[in-house]
């Protein structure tokens, strides 16, 4: 039964995570479909080049809360686990493997063919959920990197590879669960997987920068 709680969850993080706020967004702000414009993505960059800062600023707020419903969501099941079985150790791994599913979600939309994001925002939101130092040392080096470079892609980048090390810091120290940190691990995974373009275009040089810059 407690198996089949945690399948539960996992799978409602997917659909989640696979919601498409960058298109509602577009569609409510400017009524574009912004998987037709720049990138194609359903991320907060892509949809500020569709519909501007009031579509970013939704995308975000919304693609923030994917995240921590989900986790909110898997965090019940695990209390739930807990309680049942108080000996049980295996409940650690929901939180984790449910942010993993709704990264998966957002990048690999069920609602949108398979297509999506790169996971920054969303992954913002998890992290969040699970523990606040956490998330402020990540998004702290992703916007550093992200106002040096002038580019949204470098700020995603940073944050993607800066999570693992930043979760282990965090169990280490007794913060967070050591199973947080294969999430770490496989979301930063799934988002540098996910920015391959925008690897390929800083490597040439050709990576945009963001409005203002240069």
């Amino acid at each position: 039964m407690h198996i089949a709680f945690a399948l539960l969850a996992l799978v409602l993080a997917y659909l989640i995570g696979s919601v498409p706020v960058g298109v509602l967004a577009g569609k409510l702000v400017k009524g574009v479909n912004v998987r037709e414009v720049g990138s194609g993505r359903t991320g907060s960059t892509n949809v500020y080049r569709a519909a501007g800062p009031w579509g970013m600023g939704l995308t975000c707020l919304g693609d923030a809360i994917k995240g921590v419903v989900a986790i909110g969501i898997a965090r019940l099941v695990a209390m739930l686990d807990a309680a049942l079985v108080p000996d049980a150790t295996w409940f650690n791994w929901i939180e984790p493997l449910a942010g993993i599913a709704t990264v998966a979600g957002h990048n690999w939309s069920i609602f949108l063919k398979f297509k999506g994001g790169a996971g920054t925002v969303t992954t913002v939101g998890i992290l969040a959920a699970m523990n606040v130092y956490v998330v402020a040392a990540v998004v702290i080096v992703g916007l550093i990197a992200m106002l040096i470079s002038r580019m949204a892609s470098i700020g995603s980048i940073t944050l993607a590879v800066a999570m693992a090390p930043a979760l282990i810091v965090a169990a280490a120290t007794k913060l967070t669960p050591w199973a947080f940190v294969a999430f770490g691990v496989v979301a930063g995974a799934l988002t540098l997987y996910a920015l391959r373009p925008n690897i390929r275009r800083i490597k040439s040089g050709q990576e945009r920068q963001l409005q203002g810059s240069r």
